[in-house]
């Protein structure tokens, strides 16, 4: 890791201490480690610690510096303001950890996640850590020698589980700033297979049954042009690292819409459904965006990124797109679009070029094609097979 030259050389000393704590294992084998060395298991299994000697020794030599830089750094001198900004993450950070790292703390709070940095004012405020390592000191000696019977009182439970958080605390900062894992594109094809709830069949019992009904509350919500503005807004806020969206709860709302085309979608393909509604009200005549129209409306320029053939015929189009690998592809991607708008430490700008580009492409496809669906009525005047046609 090279050196930030923002932060304190006593920082960089910490880190240097998390980097070699966490060097060959993980956060879990670690905190294993520390269970079965405080409270072997007494079966025929028994693998503590104790046994291993020489790992015992090295795990010890690793664990003291961080009480000692951890308490110096947050407790003792002035606050490294450079370092605590960089540990910390918002809670849309936080929610993309669950996916991206190996671990998710399971002792600290909502609020320790987010920044750290509370986790040590919470662990040295009674205890200093001259106190940590006397009583580590005195448990090792106790382990090599096989003498170690502790007395579980809450006094020795505060002084694990204050040891667990803290090496919780640890994985977070070494996967923030050291591996940066935190902050890495997530990678669609394989959170595909992980990617729970993205069955297509996710509706509500009157939507299961019309599909359709989903378009038009779509469209009962704004024209295409004020859709299509949210959904450009949105991906500029997606790719620009320090720009989040303020108005979360719009674009939260959008999101589940879009879902739900995407469901909606799918549906209409299988069935093979074809649209026999009236447009809901208020929405443009078609003619006003067929590409051979003659009116000069302004809706009729907003048709322009379906091809020719899929205008005049938009069930054509949807039955390439609904399909399930591609509808989890798209449905995983608006997910990550929305942790990116709504974080200021990540952007979307480092996943695949191209998968971005078709990712906004084939929603602005989706748009059209489902708007077009249902404002020509002369759409509905024909028999299924024509449109499905290949």
């Amino acid at each position: 890791m090279n050196g930030n030259p923002n932060f304190k050389k006593e920082t960089m000393a910490f880190i240097d201490a998390i980097k070699s704590f966490f060097s060959l294992n993980g956060v879990s084998y670690h905190l294993n480690f520390l269970k079965n060395w405080l409270n072997p298991p007494q079966n025929e299994f028994d693998f503590s610690p104790q046994k291993h000697p020489a790992k015992l020794l090295v795990f010890y030599e690793k664990l003291v510096p961080l009480f000692d830089y951890s308490d110096l750094i947050f407790n003792r001198i002035e606050s490294d303001t450079a370092f605590v900004k960089a540990i910390g993450a918002d809670e849309c950070g936080v929610e993309r950890e669950t996916v991206l790292l190996d671990y998710c703390p399971k002792l600290l709070s909502i609020g320790e996640m987010q920044n750290p940095n509370l986790t040590f004012f919470d662990i040295f405020l009674f205890l200093q850590s001259d106190t940590y390592k006397v009583m580590y000191k005195e448990w090792l000696l106790a382990a090599l020698e096989n003498n170690l019977d502790l007395d579980w009182d809450e006094y020795i439970f505060m002084f694990y589980e204050n040891t667990k958080k803290m090496l919780e605390a640890c994985w977070l900062i070494h996967e923030r700033i050291i591996t940066k894992n935190s902050f890495k594109s997530i990678d669609h094809y394989y959170h595909m297979a992980i990617f729970e709830s993205t069955s297509p069949l996710a509706f509500e019992p009157e939507l299961l049954q019309d599909p359709f009904k989903a378009i038009e509350f779509f469209f009962s919500l704004d024209n295409l042009t004020g859709h299509k503005a949210y959904l450009k807004n949105w991906y500029k806020a997606a790719l620009a690292e320090e720009q989040c969206l303020s108005n979360v709860a719009d674009y939260f709302f959008l999101y589940n819409q879009f879902t739900k085309l995407l469901n909606a979608g799918y549906l209409i393909t299988a069935k093979k459904l074809i649209y026999q509604g009236a447009p809901p009200e208020g929405l443009p005549p078609a003619a006003a965006h067929s590409i051979n129209g003659g009116t000069s409306s302004k809706e009729r320029c907003e048709v322009n990124t379906l091809a020719a053939e899929h205008i005049a015929n938009p069930y054509l189009f949807v039955a390439s797109l609904f399909i399930p690998e591609k509808i989890k592809q798209l449905r995983l991607g608006l997910l990550e679009w929305l942790y990116a708008a709504f974080s200021t430490r990540s952007s979307i700008k480092l996943m695949d070029k191209e998968f971005l580009f078709e990712q906004y492409e084939a929603m602005m496809m989706m748009m059209e094609a489902f708007f077009v669906m249902i404002s020509d009525p002369t759409l509905s005047e024909s028999d299924e097979s024509d449109y499905y046609a290949e």
